[in-house]
């Protein structure tokens, strides 16, 4: 209700009250309109809360005025009600609003999935220019926009348990070169499904990460430790074709190795390194009832999101090398001596977009929780990070789903939200 008609249903009423006031009380009263039903509303407008909404203006003015003349001949004040239904009435266009968007909200749901089915069925045409309906998106209900708990618990199963097929794994574009994979709809992914046409390209980086050269293929022992290099997969034995390993996921769209350094599984080690989030006072934050936990991460300027402080490690080497870039020297022992120490809380294929159909990349991820904040350890690893790349960023984040992590890491985080049963 804008300015101009909160105006003139005071005008009204004022005037109505003014022929009243004039009027000899032996005047028959004018008996208000009565409404459909009533519902609890604040004191003097409970005959009309409902009423008015499926009423034009001039309707509610004419009911407020007979309310008006009652309440000048009983000797009742009528500002403080003129008020009260000039806010009721302030109210509609609130809710009106309300509804616009959560129907723009159901839209651009529906907008979003039908993007999904589209992409879907221009996967399915460059296969063979068939494809199989098993997988096809169906649209959400237009109900689906006023469900939010739902969806987001839905949401957040996804991401913690996957489709069962590598997603990453399969971007068209090969990370930092002109390669692009062959497309692989979701029902090829798996070795054991025919795929007459399947013809990925071969890429491998002319040297690995570290500049060394080549491995020879000739002499890599797979499914065992080849010297000092672990090619034992966490997911049992993998199948060798023609001299090269198969992913154990499933096709990729590109063969060779890639840009990671080994045929085969290559393993990492990710630490989640935790603490408490705490206010000014010390005391521990809590959001829905749940304590709240602070990670270490980091960020390269070229990467889209911030990372766990994990990587490859050399052979014969506990800690990776991403890590000791941000570890003091110092604390390189105690803190091999930490991850002794901690948690297992994930260990098995990761879902990266540097793997092929050869290479891929395997990690244990392991918590290092540190319960005090005087903790000597926390202490002596707050004073000795460091940043041995210019260009590298170093803080803590507090752990929630919508932190910005890369995607392949954020269910390694929540696993080890919920060996606290901390808020994620």
């Amino acid at each position: 209700m804008n300015a101009a008609s909160q105006g003139w249903v005071k005008f009204l009423c004022c005037s109505k009250i003014r022929q009243t006031a004039n009027t000899p009380q032996t005047t028959a009263l004018p008996r208000p309109l009565p409404p459909p039903h009533t519902q609890p509303c604040p004191a003097g407008t409970q005959p009309f809360v409902t009423w008015w909404q499926t009423r034009g203006v001039a309707q509610v003015c004419a009911v407020l005025s007979s309310l008006l003349s009652l309440s000048t001949l009983r000797g009742e004040a009528w500002e403080p009600r003129v008020d009260t239904m000039v806010d009721l009435l302030d109210v509609d266009p609130l809710k009106q609003l309300g509804s616009v968007e959560q129907r723009l909200a159901s839209l651009e749901e529906q907008v979003a999935q039908t993007a999904r089915a589209l992409h879907w069925i221009v996967r399915a045409l460059r296969d063979s220019g068939f494809g199989s309906e098993a997988d096809v998106p169906t649209l959400a209900p237009q109900k689906a926009a006023e469900e939010p708990d739902e969806e987001a618990g839905s949401r957040r199963k996804a991401e913690e348990l996957g489709d069962g097929y590598h997603i990453n794994a399969r971007h068209l574009p090969y990370p930092d070169s002109p390669v692009s994979r062959f497309p692989v709809p979701n029902e090829k992914v798996p070795w054991e499904t025919e795929f007459p046409i399947y013809d990925p390209p071969c890429y491998t980086a002319a040297t690995d990460p570290t500049g060394d050269a080549l491995e020879p293929r000739s002499k890599i022992s797979y499914n065992a430790v080849d010297g000092l290099t672990d090619r034992q997969s966490f997911h049992g034995a993998y199948a060798v074709q023609e001299g090269l390993p198969l992913n154990p996921m499933g096709r990729t769209g590109l063969r060779g190795r890639g840009s990671l350094r080994y045929f085969g599984p290559n393993h990492q080690l990710h630490p989640v390194i935790t603490q408490w989030r705490r206010n000014q006072d010390g005391a521990i934050c809590r959001q829905s009832g749940r304590k709240m936990l602070e990670v270490l991460v980091l960020k390269r300027p070229r990467w889209e999101h911030w990372a766990l402080p994990g990587g490859s490690r050399e052979p014969g080497e506990t800690l990776p090398r991403k890590l000791k870039q941000v570890l003091g020297q110092a604390c390189w022992l105690p803190f091999e001596n930490l991850l002794r120490q901690g948690t297992e809380v994930y260990k098995g294929y990761v879902d990266d977009p540097r793997n092929t159909d050869n290479a891929w990349i395997e990690t244990v991820a392991v918590s290092v929780h540190f319960q005090d904040q005087q903790d000597v350890e926390l202490t002596r690893l707050n004073s000795d990070l460091q940043v041995g790349d210019p260009g590298m960023s170093i803080q803590w984040q507090v752990v929630d789903r919508r932190i910005p992590l890369y995607g392949n890491q954020k269910p390694i985080l929540q696993r080890a939200a919920t060996l606290f049963g901390a808020h994620y």
